[in-house]
């Protein structure tokens, strides 16, 4: 029961619109073959053409959208590619039949092309319509039979060619297959989702519920379903021997509890519908919660029947018991979906209190196999998605740099979920910044300020509540602000807050999709995990930086402090050097700052030295350096910058600082500052000879009188 094969039937309310289809374009094949194309009249063509063109692509399109998968299909939708495919071919070489020379060729390549694409049951039907059409043609009239038959024989010859031609036969092998794997593969698929073997379905212990990679879950649920195939075929087989029974089947509840489908048969008769059935069919109806087993003897016509059998004969005695479901799968149990053992054998006589025991011990162990290759089945999801969450985590530890925290973040969760916007947001006084996001309509918010008082984001940091609960997104609800809203074609939304060791959010996480479902609670329990690490990691990035800032700052004015003027100056230098450009370097001090302490205390000189230092800053540029050299000293660091631009900036600071309006109570205090300038390269190639140079320059200004700016060339020597 592993392989599915075509059998007519309706299995559901998409079979009606499948004959629908089917029956359609076998009426456009009588239609064509009556020689509408061999008529006059351009408009007859034109629409027989867009007709069968329509007819095509709305075919293929509901096939590809709204049929089930391969391995649930039956005929005729197994037909539909290949039956349309064939009457547009032929339907276009009838009507370029009179204006190219010889072309039968290409509708026979592709006739030749559908023969080794697919199976001969779904083929034929394809082969069935071209030679219907042809055969027409020449009945009545509009194509010589001569010409009929030299078509079909072209087709014939191609086919017959390349089904020989031992690449040919290669390939057909190679895609027979693929489409075998291809359906086995689903069939294992549904079987795992009916058994409760796939996503969420799974019973989890309790250290992480988590839904794993799709890919690894295939592919682990997929070794699972295979050793519980080979299991259950060898048990049913060796019950049906040992208790002399014709027939031993398992049969389970799809995810819908609608059909029954028969998963696992052991049997002597050949008379097998495969179904699915619809749910409480013949025999199995009598089953409940209350009531587990049932069994019959002496079955008769009028007993409940077995619904894997065309005929209702040959049966003497029938049993039908529940397979339990262990603990850790009660949650499958309620949904109803559990497994059906049936049995049955040609003797009429009541079975045996050994014989039940034997059957229950049996369905018993049915559903402990199922039970445990589910535990096993999670703890593998379980150690995927521990290993994936370490590699995200150890990507947030490779960096303490902010900038580095805040990247490695929205990679670690993208190891995690298919998201199509992921963003990270930090609490600033009474709003929050957007400082990383990617995906469509980001460019919207990033590096970008709201308050907490609109949008999903400001209540999440104010509630520290992960939001949406159901993590559904209908496009209503602002997720920033109103005036920043994204496209409405996001499904899944979730914005978990980053909480503190006070569990106090310092920002959130916010990850959406245009996908349904994706914010599943096993991914929503990693990814609240994932934000608690980037929280931490974020507040350590924040006192890392803190540190920095306070080891290269002048605490007093804010200025980068000795150690950072060295440090810049030099890198600022070797670009100099490289890209052979000036640098000029300026080095200040205040006239008479002694005085104004002795007279007037240290805190209004520290007063001072903000206000100068506020004009320092102020007047450089932002590729410039402006230090606190020591004491009342200042420098200055002009990149790219020649004598005459040194000489500009340096009045200008003087100018600034001797216009300062500064008052010790009602009392005003002036204040003025004496510059000393040194230029690379024309006064001196390296550092610490520059700043010797500068700090001479700015002795002969103390000299001079101060309250002024002295240039080192101008000195002497």
């Amino acid at each position: 029961m592993r392989q599915r094969k075509i059998t007519l039937g309706f299995p559901d309310s998409t079979g009606l619109v499948n004959w629908l289809g089917f029956s359609s374009a076998a009426a456009a094949v009588l239609v064509l073959g009556s020689g509408p194309l061999q008529r006059e009249g351009s408009i007859t063509r034109i629409g027989m053409v867009a007709g069968m063109a329509l007819t095509l692509a709305a075919g293929l399109y509901y096939r590809r959208h709204y049929l089930k998968p391969a391995s649930t299909r039956g005929w005729p939708a197994d037909l539909e590619t290949p039956f349309l495919l064939a009457i547009f071919t032929w339907t276009l070489f009838l009507l370029f039949k009179p204006l190219l020379p010889y072309p039968i060729i290409i509708p026979a390549m592709v006739m030749a092309w559908i023969t080794l694409r697919y199976y001969w049951s779904a083929a034929l039907p394809a082969v069935l319509a071209v030679l219907v059409i042809e055969v027409e043609l020449a009945l009545t009239g509009n194509q010589a039979p001569g010409e009929a038959a030299a078509d079909l024989m072209v087709c014939a010859l191609i086919a017959t060619s390349l089904h020989l031609f031992p690449g040919g036969r290669l390939y057909k092998h190679k895609l027979r297959g693929e489409r075998s794997a291809a359906i086995t593969k689903e069939a294992n698929r549904e079987q795992a989702s009916e058994m409760g073997l796939a996503g969420d379905e799974i019973a989890a212990p309790e250290l992480l519920r988590v839904l794993d990679n799709p890919e690894i879950t295939d592919s682990y649920g997929e070794q699972t379903i295979e050793s519980i195939n080979r299991s259950f075929e060898l048990q049913l087989e060796m019950i049906r021997l040992a208790l002399d029974l014709t027939t031993v089947a398992v049969l389970w509840l799809d995810p819908a509890n609608e059909n029954l489908r028969l998963r696992y048969l052991a049997t002597t008769r050949s008379d097998i519908n495969p179904g699915p059935y619809p749910a409480g069919t013949g025999i199995t109806g009598a089953l409940s919660e209350t009531h587990q087993e049932t069994e019959l003897a002496g079955v008769r016509p009028s007993h409940p029947r077995l619904p894997y059998y065309r005929k209702h004969e040959n049966i003497g005695a029938i049993m039908a018991l529940r397979i339990p479901l262990g603990r850790k799968d009660l949650e499958i149990a309620e949904s109803g979906r559990s497994g059906i053992l049936c049995v049955d054998r040609q003797r009429d006589h009541p079975w045996s209190d050994r014989e039940r025991r034997v059957l229950r011990l049996t369905a018993g162990k049915l559903g402990l196999e199922i039970s445990g290759c589910r535990q096993l089945l999670n703890m593998d999801r379980e150690r995927a998605a521990i290993h994936r969450l370490c590699h995200g985590l150890r990507e947030l530890n490779s960096d303490p740099n902010l900038d580095s925290i805040f990247a490695s973040s929205i990679k670690a969760v993208k190891a995690q979920i298919p998201a199509d916007l992921l963003a990270l947001c930090l609490k600033e006084d009474d709003g929050y910044q957007v400082v990383m996001a990617e995906g469509r309509g980001v460019e919207k918010v990033l590096n970008r300020k709201f308050t907490l008082e609109e949008g999903l984001v400001g209540q999440v940091i104010k509630t520290a509540r992960t939001l949406p609960a159901n993590g559904r997104y209908r496009g209503t609800a602002p997720v920033f602000a109103r005036e920043w809203s994204f496209d409405t074609d996001y499904r899944s939304l979730l914005v978990i807050p980053l909480p503190d060791e006070d569990n106090i959010p310092i920002g959130c996480l916010v990850a959406a999709s245009a996908s349904a479902g994706i914010f599943t609670l096993n991914r929503r329990e990693i990814l609240e995990i994932i934000a608690a690490q980037i929280a931490i990691k974020v507040k350590l990035g924040q006192a890392h930086e803190q540190l920095s800032l306070l080891a290269t700052t002048d605490g007093l004015t804010g200025l980068a402090n000795h150690r950072a003027f060295q440090h810049g100056c030099g890198v600022m230098l070797e670009r100099a050097r490289r890209n052979k450009t000036p640098l000029c370097l300026i080095l200040g001090d205040l006239d008479h700052f002694k005085n104004i302490n002795d007279r007037f205390g240290h805190p209004f000189g520290d007063k001072v030295l903000k206000k100068v230092a506020a004009v320092i800053a102020d007047s450089g540029r932002e590729v410039d350096l402006a230090a606190r050299y020591g004491g009342e000293e200042f420098a200055l660091v002009l990149e790219n910058c020649d004598l005459k631009g040194g000489l500009l900036m340096s009045e200008r600071v003087r100018d600034k600082i001797s216009r300062l309006n500064l008052f010790n109570g009602d009392k005003q205090v002036s204040l003025t500052i004496s510059l000393g300038i040194a230029v690379f390269p024309e006064n001196c190639g390296d550092q610490s000879g520059l700043i010797e140079l500068a700090d001479q320059a700015l002795y002969r200004a103390k000299r001079a009188g101060r309250n002024r700016t002295i240039v080192w060339t101008e000195t002497d020597d």
